[in-house]
């Protein structure tokens, strides 16, 4: 992308309307996601897919989890998979946030946007795929590690999937931070968490 063009689409976001903010400036601790439930549904997210530990053990908020470009987050999220993140008697290891809102998020031009990075400590492993940021229909998405189907059976990328076909990958290493946004152009709803 030209510089020109990137600074023009960086300006045009910069600029337009927050429809759901999914920032953790409102928390006070990652306990706060217990306070959602399908009878209350309060706070930016949906926390039931998850392991049977406290959620403390799948999710950590801290200003040292936050992207440090970032001048408007007061903290970051530290996400973790262990043997105890199985939900619902699946053998696929889940922590997942899901937005909580009744906000058009799912039709028009919207533009989701987060920042990632990984530690080398308890780092992704690279021998197993791992979803990171998905619509349920999985369309577009971020992966790293191994993807089902590849050749080998490792894979040290971050890459960036459009049905199941990567489109953007690199080398995922440790301590650099990735800002990502996915512009979305619904000409029908996007499926909607239940």
């Amino acid at each position: 992308m030209k510089a020109s063009l990137l600074s023009a689409t960086l300006a045009h976001l910069a600029n337009a309307a927050v429809i759901w903010d999914g920032r953790f400036n409102d928390f006070t601790s990652s306990a706060d996601l217990n306070k959602w439930s399908w009878s209350n549904q309060v706070g930016p997210y949906q926390y039931y897919i998850h392991g049977s530990a406290s959620v403390d053990r799948y999710v950590n908020l801290s200003p040292s989890y936050k992207n440090p470009a970032d001048t408007v987050s007061r903290q970051g999220a530290k996400f973790t998979l262990d043997s105890t993140a199985f939900w619902n008697g699946q053998n696929m290891r889940r922590t997942e946030l899901i937005p909580q809102t009744k906000a058009a998020i799912n039709s028009g031009k919207v533009f989701y946007h987060f920042s990632l990075m990984r530690k080398d400590t308890n780092a992704p492993s690279v021998n197993r795929e791992h979803q990171i940021c998905f619509f349920e229909s999985h369309f577009v998405e971020m992966k790293s590690g191994w993807i089902s189907g590849e050749q080998g059976t490792s894979n040290t990328n971050l890459q960036f999937m459009v049905s199941q076909n990567s489109k953007w990958k690199t080398e995922w290493k440790a301590d650099v931070w990735h800002n990502i946004a996915y512009e979305i152009v619904s000409l029908a709803p996007i499926p909607s968490p239940p």
